[in-house]
């Protein structure tokens, strides 16, 4: 499903605001701690020794200290940031995050910094690529692009944006905090599965439910009727028509799409292993109702631990709403219990489950093992890592 663009929701008052940091850090560096070190010992030595040359020495290092703050502190004064809208985006796929950033100062510029994200927990939400900034004159405004890999499903918030600059000479690290509160939702992986486990079936005769008012594509008769203005030339029998003096057209009956549930059932048990069978479960029933989709095959889902039931429908609007709810599932709760989907007459049903056993009282028309990706991968290699692959 393509990600939708940013959207654009703060007012003016609101972005100018949120724009402004909230809290400014320094430190000292790696590089500058060694640097104060040496300085101690040009100190020391100068002192004892009364050199001229090391007393100058020990002058040129504080001097290059004191420029080294000034330099970095005034050029972050008067910088402001603003974060646009996250768009949607799928695990395992690059996000661009973009900032605008300006400097409102009229003397001192801004060099070499990054603009990153700062989240409690980094490292399960994914990789965070900053985005750099090289120069930023007095008075210009700069869009600036860094990139986020999701590595799990569901809502993120990221809430703290950190600007950071060691110029000019790396000993210190000065860093101005923003809080600007973003949502991004993360859908489920994208997997590219076999094509042949959802297919289209159809019904003929007796069984079709409905027609058009020009007739089916299916070989199936349906009756005469007369010729309408617009009505295909090679629909038209000719015997026919010549024996009761007037056009009359062929109608075939137009087949009807059987309906199919994706039924998704947890794995049982507790630990890693059941957490990355269920989650392989939930990318599995994505893609087979962006297949289904693909194919204009009423699909729908039914999750029953979690209460997730999408009547079967065509449409990318109503595949976009059962990939959002996929996403928002939290396995946290207490799940319920296995019931079988509400069927109707010639509806079938994908399994998606640990096992090839029937989790319903009702036969799947198809069942999908998440233990044997094999069977239902195009590339087995290709399962993400955190789905328990090892790519």
């Amino acid at each position: 499903m393509n990600a939708s663009a940013p959207i654009e929701d703060a007012t003016p008052d609101t972005n100018r605001r949120s724009s402004r940091a909230v809290k400014r850090e320094s430190r000292l560096t790696f590089g500058g701690f060694v640097y104060v070190a040496v300085t101690m010992f040009l100190a020391i030595g100068a002192i004892n020794s009364q050199n001229n040359l090391l007393f100058w020495l020990f002058g040129v290092s504080i001097a290059t200290l004191i420029v080294s703050g000034i330099f970095s502190g005034n050029a972050l004064m008067r910088i402001r940031v603003h974060a646009r809208a996250l768009p949607e985006v799928s695990a395992g796929q690059n996000t661009q995050l973009h900032y605008i950033v300006s400097n409102r100062s009229r003397f001192f510029p801004l060099f070499a910094c990054l603009l990153s994200e700062s989240h409690k927990d980094s490292k399960s939400l994914g990789a965070f690529t900053p985005a750099s900034l090289l120069h930023l004159g007095p008075g210009q405004t700069s869009t600036i692009t860094g990139t986020l890999c999701p590595s799990k499903r569901g809502r993120v918030t990221l809430r703290t944006l950190r600007l950071t600059t060691r110029f000019p000479f790396g000993l210190l690290q000065k860093s101005l905090i923003f809080e600007q509160p973003r949502t991004l939702l993360v859908l489920p992986y994208q997997l590219r599965i076999r094509s042949e486990l959802i297919t289209p079936q159809t019904a003929h005769g007796e069984q079709i439910r409905r027609r058009s008012h020009r007739g089916g594509k299916s070989t199936e008769f349906w009756g005469l009727r007369e010729y309408r203005p617009g009505d295909p030339r090679r629909k038209i029998a000719w015997k026919l028509s010549a024996r009761r003096n007037g056009l009359v057209v062929v109608e075939h009956a137009q087949t009807v799409s059987t309906r199919i549930w994706v039924l998704l059932i947890e794995p049982d048990g507790a630990g890693i292993e059941a957490e990355i069978l269920a989650e392989r479960g939930i990318a599995v029933a994505a893609a087979l109702l962006e297949q289904g989709t693909l194919r204009n095959i009423p699909v729908g889902l039914w999750y029953p631990q979690r209460s997730l039931k999408v009547d079967p429908a065509t449409g990318r609007a109503h595949y976009g709403r059962m990939l959002r709810a996929l996403a928002m599932v939290d396995r946290a709760t207490d799940s319920m219990p296995v019931v079988p989907p509400p069927l109707r007459s010639r509806d079938q049903i994908i399994q998606v489950s640990e096992g090839d056993r029937p989790a319903v009282a009702m036969r799947p028309s198809r069942m999908i093992d998440l233990t044997r990706p094999e069977s239902w991968l195009i590339d087995p290699a290709a399962l993400p890592r955190a789905l328990g692959g090892a790519s």
